[in-house]
């Protein structure tokens, strides 16, 4: 399955890949590759017909090696050394499980599974096929985080006590994926927390190092409910709805008018180039981007929907409260409601001193208390989204797949047991309890 060719001015082994739904995650991982080099795509499982084409065309797929879904591709013998799963996260169980079986390594979009007993599933099925699995949780790979990492490892701020981490979405970005999109029901797809922000609480597991004991929650849809609907908004943008013109959440302006002027992404060019929200939002759509195909898509489809009659459960703000068995303690807050998109926020406490990083900004502070010292140490990024750590992920993964597994920070075990505190947080929102985990884990190794 694998061949050798010349990448970079060296020899480097090259990878044979197979990419199992060709969205907007499975393109991403596929550039990266193609940019990361020691790769090669030769096989594509995705329903939708244009986009299929589209993959299949760009990457010089041969017919025989094109797939209307997973469940056709892995009918077949095993094609490649690799399979990207990027489908609906109700489908990772099955075709990952599938997967190790017919002999291939995973690279597996986060969420891993929608059920602890999926997540459970997977480990298992990884331990019997003796393959490697990695999870998507692109947050350990961002520069910033992993210079955060090593700072706490060397002491630099004595004996961490309090991690605070902050996501806020903008709110145009938080309605078309969670309010009208693929992930706003979890009855459809998973609840809010797994969907959007497992990682952020995998990232403070890594960086407490230590099993989480305790968890409690706090959370609710409030703002995108029918009660708060403007007077004369109709169920459609495309209805004629009186309160189109002026609303920041209109179908209209999101996918026919561009991003309107006030919105973040022109106010602030490092998240434009970071994230197009444009092309995400057009990409959601059925029809071939023509002006007639949106307002088609917009009149029948989800996208089109007012946001404040949708059939939405995703709560648009959340608190999480965690106690390491150190003795750390943490907290995530996520909004729906922020100036800037998907902006990421750490501040973590020590006995000599803190550290305070922004994700989409590249910069690390540290104020010792013993030196009385502060230094700001800016990063240059790197290429690919979440601020390079697509990339880096990329590189991390040929890397493991020539020297083994071991050392993998996103294993299905570690991500099992970062997802544990997730669906303890959830079950401590919905039923107002402090959930216990237990410190008994076994191969804790996050």
């Amino acid at each position: 399955m694998s061949d050798v060719r010349l990448m970079r001015g060296k020899d480097r082994q090259v990878h044979s890949v197979v990419i199992a739904g060709a969205g907007h995650r499975g393109r991403a991982y596929a550039e990266q590759m193609r940019l990361v080099g020691g790769f090669r795509i030769v096989g594509v499982a995705e329903p939708d017909p244009a986009r299929r084409a589209a993959f299949a065309s760009g990457y010089g797929i041969p017919e025989s090696a094109v797939f209307v879904d997973a469940r056709q591709l892995l009918e077949r013998d095993r094609l490649a050394d690799v399979l990207v799963v990027s489908l609906m996260d109700q489908d990772h169980r099955w075709v990952t499980e599938a997967a190790l079986a017919r002999g291939y390594s995973v690279l597996l979009e986060k969420p891993m599974a929608t059920s602890l007993e999926d997540c459970e599933a997977i480990v298992a099925a990884e331990a019997r096929s003796g393959r490697l699995v990695m999870v998507c949780h692109v947050l350990r790979y961002h520069r910033v985080n992993e210079m955060v990492k090593t700072l706490l490892e060397a002491g630099e701020i004595g004996q961490v006590t309090n991690i605070d981490h902050v996501e806020a979405l903008d709110p145009v970005f938080f309605a078309s994926m969670f309010v009208r999109g693929q992930w706003n029901n979890d009855a459809t797809s998973t609840f809010f927390l797994m969907a959007k922000c497992c990682h952020d609480l995998d990232l403070i597991a890594w960086f407490a190092g230590q099993p989480c004991l305790r968890v409690s929650s706090f959370g609710s849809l409030d703002y995108f409910r029918a009660s708060n609907a403007p007077v004369g908004a109709t169920d459609r943008c495309v209805d004629g709805c009186a309160a189109e013109p002026e609303c920041p959440f209109s179908a209209l302006k999101i996918h026919l008018g561009g991003i309107p002027p006030s919105h973040p992404m022109i106010q602030y060019p490092d998240a434009a180039s970071d994230f197009d929200l444009n092309r995400v939002y057009n990409s959601s759509l059925e029809g071939d981007g023509s002006d007639a195909a949106v307002r088609a898509a917009l009149a029948k489809g989800p996208f089109g929907r007012c946001v404040f009659r949708c059939d939405n459960n995703a709560v648009d703000r959340q608190v999480v409260a965690m106690e390491f068995a150190n003795g750390i303690v943490a907290t995530f807050t996520v909004s729906a409601f922020n100036a800037r998109v998907n902006q990421r926020l750490t501040r973590i406490h020590g006995t000599d001193g803190v550290i305070t990083c922004d994700y989409k900004g590249n910069w690390i502070e540290v104020r010792n208390f013993r030196s009385n010292l502060f230094r700001r140490i800016p990063l240059e990024p790197v290429e690919g989204g979440h601020g390079g750590a697509d990339h880096r992920i990329i590189e991390s993964l040929h890397e493991h797949l020539e020297s083994g597994p071991s050392g993998n920070r996103t294993s299905a075990q570690i991500s099992l047991d970062s997802h544990r505190i997730v669906f303890a947080a959830e079950e401590a929102r919905r039923s107002g309890r402090v959930i216990q985990i237990g410190p008994n884990r076994e191969n804790l190794r996050l």
